[in-house]
């Protein structure tokens, strides 16, 4: 689960509406805690914690000010990640009702938060009844699949099988065998679909859709991601959800290259994750050097449109920070800096604010919210789906905010200085240069603000880091205010084309630290 947020609806649909929109910040959520004690997260449970996120008073601080969640699937499915659905108008009986979804739409909105849900749009489950009147020939649903007589004679993206038997026939599954592929060639399954999607708009209201593994929708033969047909298919349903509710945010999941998820926004997905820039931030910081984050910001300065994508640094299929930065509390606080200070529309993973550790297999990177220190973390009174981690005593929500230093605190201030400073919620950015490989820069600018971003990425001090930026929107600067960070920082002196030469705010930068900077 993820988190982050704006103020509220209204500033939501200001921002959905206005070509900096990019600015809002989202949590995705796994059902937790458990309210009724069978060990496993429910609706009730995480309409219980929504004060933890955002409680819906400004003048307070003690809540993330998250604006909105991202739930994984909860429609009805046979497995616990619920990526395989069977009905996709029932809520998962786990979770709870189609009701208790209603009350959580409800709770969420009097809070300022609008959520979203995964929509499984590029199979189902094996256990649909669409599949288990497919697999007779000759049946209602046999098209709605994709079916051969004989084995195809190639294999999938990453190399696995993705034709499967069945009786005498093979059908097509891209990700498990449990999981058949639809076929969108059939108007039919498109049009299934999008009463689904029409259901969860207006009957369920929910704010928007992840759309899981949208890049390999419609395959043509052995090219089974990126088609045409599926970039097409996807302009269709932008089209489908925006005349439903002009509001709703389409978010796609595109796991590639920079170059080919951009060519999914604009008219198709209104942002995307990316991957690449994830990838670069951690990377950056985990080895001290710039090198990999200026390089993937190069990219996204150049090809996305203003503040069109999702910036995060880990999700549900990938190891958690924690691990990633090998269990480095400065380095986290750092990459949450960078990642919270940056364009586009910022998502945290649960617990990624508290520092929780998780490793594959999945199941061990979606274990229980750790709220408190007691034995089962305050997620139930019985017994957790998962085995929690061996340092909720000390990684728990109740301990770090009672400590004004935690890693918890350190995000709650972040988030509250994106939603005070337009420029860092939509402003642009503009990547500065620096003397030294161990310091990353950008000015964030706009909305008659500009605020320097300067981080040492290194675990040593560093004096040598002189910041230039050729040209730029800045003025006369006679004050430079310290927004995040320690010390009294110097005004830079503005060139002729708006920019600055030579600047040093600080004589010596701290190890794994951060400054924002405001320029005024």
């Amino acid at each position: 689960s993820d988190e982050d947020g704006l103020t509220g609806l209204e500033e939501y649909r200001y921002a959905r509406s206005n070509p900096g929109w990019g600015s809002n910040r989202w949590t995705l959520s796994p059902l937790n805690p458990d309210s009724d004690g069978d060990g496993i997260g429910d609706l009730n449970g995480l309409i219980a914690k929504l004060d933890y996120l955002n409680d819906g008073d400004p003048a307070t601080s003690t809540d993330l000010g998250v604006t909105g969640i991202w739930l994984m699937p909860v429609a009805e499915s046979p497995s616990y990640h619920g990526y395989d659905v069977v009905d996709y108008k029932k809520i998962e009986k786990d979770y709870g009702t189609n009701e208790d979804f209603k009350r959580l739409i409800s709770e969420a909105h009097k809070r300022g938060i609008v959520v979203i849900t995964d929509l499984v749009l590029n199979h189902t489950s094996s256990e649909h009844p669409w599949f288990v009147d497919a697999q007779t020939p000759g049946s209602a649903h046999e098209n709605w699949y994709i079916w051969s007589n004989e084995r195809p004679d190639y294999l999938g993206p990453w190399g696995q099988q993705v034709w499967h038997k069945s009786g005498l026939r093979y059908y097509y599954a891209l990700f498990w065998e449990k999981m058949p592929d639809l076929n969108y060639r059939n108007g039919a399954v498109t049009e299934a679909m999008l009463d689904i999607t029409r259901f969860w708009l207006e009957e369920m209201g929910v704010d928007g859709f992840r759309l899981d593994a949208i890049r390999h929708l419609i395959e043509e033969g052995p090219i089974q991601e990126n088609t045409e047909a599926t970039h097409e298919w996807i302009k269709g349903f932008n089209r489908f959800v925006h005349t439903i509710n002009p509001d709703a945010l389409i978010v796609g999941e595109v796991w590639d290259e920079t170059a080919e998820i951009v060519r999914y926004i604009g008219g198709k997905l209104d942002v995307a994750f990316e991957f690449a820039l994830a990838e670069a931030l951690l990377d950056s910081v985990w080895r001290g050097d710039n090198a990999a984050l200026v390089a993937a910001q190069e990219k996204i300065i150049a090809h996305y449109p203003k503040g069109q994508y999702a910036p995060f640094l880990t999700n549900h299929d990938q190891n958690r920070v924690m691990n990633a930065l090998r269990n480095d509390w400065a380095s986290a606080r750092l990459a949450a800096t960078l990642l919270l200070t940056n364009p586009g529309v910022p998502f945290i993973y649960y617990g990624e604010e508290i520092g929780m550790r998780g490793a594959k297999p999945d199941e061990r990177i979606r274990t229980p919210m750790q709220w408190d220190s007691s034995p089962t973390a305050g997620f139930t009174t019985g017994t957790p789906w998962q085995q929690l981690a061996g340092d909720v005593t000390t990684v728990n929500v109740a301990t770090q905010s009672a400590d004004d230093g935690s890693l918890l605190n350190h995000y709650r201030a972040l988030i509250q200085l994106r939603m005070e400073h337009p420029a860092l919620r939509a402003g642009d950015m503009a990547l500065v240069k620096s003397d030294s490989c161990k310091v990353y820069a950008a000015l964030r600018y706009g909305e008659g603000e500009a605020i320097l971003i300067v981080a040492n990425l290194s675990e040593t001090p560093v004096t040598d880091y002189a910041l230039s930026l050729a040209s730029g929107p800045l003025k006369h600067v006679s004050v430079a205010r310290m927004l995040l960070g320690e010390g009294q920082p110097i005004a830079p002196v503005v060139n002729a084309a708006g920019g600055f030469d030579a600047y040093t705010p600080l004589p010596t930068l701290e190890p794994k630290s951060a400054l924002v900077i405001a320029l005024k």
